[in-house]
């Protein structure tokens, strides 16, 4: 009589873009149990809160629970640190962010070694469609009418509504015997004897065992984990990037309708400048702040930055100190001005002049009038520039982990979510890191 082969225990932190397609992929095999952590609340079907279902991303970010509140992070050095809302909870990011999909470059991913990235893109369960006709806002027509190649914004939604994460990949399979998933659940730090994680300490003090322990909590809270459990793998938090940004506030004129509850992003153009890829990202409102009812934005950003300054380290307590350090690079300096003055020019059209009073650059009332010079045209952009909310590279393939997703130095462990992109994605990362999620499993299963 043969003794049945024991079910292999895996313990997935963080129920993201990545940690949802884990849980899916690696319970599908009846031998492995799957525990799912994540420190915010449930997202289920009969539990869906109106802000995450509808078109106003920045009605999801309010939602209570759904963002890491304590987080601060400094965007350049001469910038003070102030909030960066991260997803949290089942669904993380994928629950409040812009739902902007897109992939990236291909030969990105091919500069990379991903060969199969093709075949990951195939397995990908999130939906994209173009925001409707109807949906557009004043801003999005305004960007039309003064540059045709601007595109209408493919979003990760179905008939209309936000298809999370967790809808389109743990949805489906929470009845499964072998899947626990458990929000609201901390994890502390990683359980590790000699060189081989064993399993992980969460923060009420109690453990779970595991065979294999995936973290998947994003570039920032992952590197902290990391570090908090005293890992001495170099690079660990090394390499941090985000999309520098340049947000430019809009002042519609009075009678402009812009609709503070519609869609917030319902257009995009891309546009090269030399080498670099440059996003122009309207903002229809800014959502239903007192006084805020006749603002909009304009966001230029560079999408291939060079620079890659950044890191995420611990405090005494073990909570993440995060700081971006955008901009450090002359050539990021020079390409995200080209795409301010790029933004200006649109600005600049009769579309836009219809509709705009005046352009500002602070909240003290200076107008983009005073970016006329590029000496403070820098200034400003060392001191103001802004992100999008897209934290990756942090724990990078080839540095801390290697091409296996494998922490290097220890068994037992590995990383799959932003933090392992080489460099960033040039595009919003949501998508980005449900591919490299899938592609994870393809290569676990082929090496199981």
């Amino acid at each position: 009589m043969t003794s049945q082969r024991p079910a292999r225990h895996w313990i997935i932190v963080g129920a993201g873009s990545a940690g949802c397609v884990l849980a899916n992929r690696m319970s599908a095999d009846p031998d492995c149990r799957v525990t799912l952590l994540d420190d915010g609340p449930d997202l289920r079907q009969d539990a869906i809160p109106a802000a995450v279902d509808g078109p106003n991303f920045l009605d999801a970010l309010h939602e209570p629970g759904r963002t890491h509140a304590d987080l601060l992070a400094k965007r350049t050095t001469d910038a003070e640190a102030s909030p960066y809302p991260r997803g949290r909870g089942l669904g993380g990011s994928s629950a409040v962010n812009a739902m902007v999909a897109l992939r990236g470059s291909e030969q990105q991913y091919r500069d990379w070694g991903w060969s199969d990235a093709h075949r990951a893109w195939d397995r990908v369960q999130i939906p994209a469609e173009a925001a409707a006709e109807a949906e557009l806002g004043v801003v999005d027509r305004a960007l039309i009418a003064a540059a045709p190649r601007t595109e209408r914004a493919r979003l990760t939604r179905r008939a209309g509504r936000r298809i999370t994460s967790a809808e389109a990949y743990l949805w489906p399979v929470l009845d499964r015997p072998n899947l626990v998933v458990r929000p609201n659940t901390a994890a502390d730090r990683l359980r590790i004897s000699g060189r081989r994680v064993t399993g992980v300490h969460l923060v009420d003090g109690t453990s779970i065992d595991a065979d294999h322990v995936v973290v998947a909590a994003g570039a920032i809270h992952t590197p902290a984990i990391l570090l908090r459990s005293g890992l001495d793998t170099p690079g660990i938090g090394q390499g941090l990037q985000d999309h520098p940004a340049a947000p430019l506030t809009l002042l519609l004129r009075g009678g402009v309708d812009n609709r503070p509850g519609g869609l917030v992003i319902g257009t995009l153009l891309h546009q090269h400048i030399g080498e670099d890829l440059v996003q122009l990202l309207p903002m229809n409102h800014i959502g239903r702040l007192p006084g805020a009812e006749r603002l909009a934005l304009f966001m230029p950003a560079l999408m291939t930055p060079s620079g890659a300054e950044g890191t995420v380290t611990i405090d005494n307590e073990g909570q993440p100190l995060v700081d971006f350090a955008l901009l450090s690079d002359a050539d990021d300096r020079a390409a995200l001005g080209a795409a301010v003055r790029l933004a200006l020019d649109v600005l600049s059209q009769p579309s836009f002049t219809d509709i705009v009073e005046t352009v500002y650059i602070d909240e003290h009332g200076t107008t983009a009038d005073a970016l006329a010079d590029d000496t403070t045209l820098q200034t400003w952009l060392r001191s103001r520039a802004g992100d999008y909310v897209h934290a990756s590279s942090s724990c990078a393939m080839g540095v801390v982990v290697d091409d296996h997703f494998s922490v290097v130095g220890y068994e037992g462990l590995s990383i799959c979510d932003a933090s392992i992109f080489p460099n960033i994605p040039d595009a919003n990362t949501h998508l980005p890191v449900t591919m490299a999620a899938e592609r994870f499993c393809m290569r676990e299963t082929m090496s199981a």
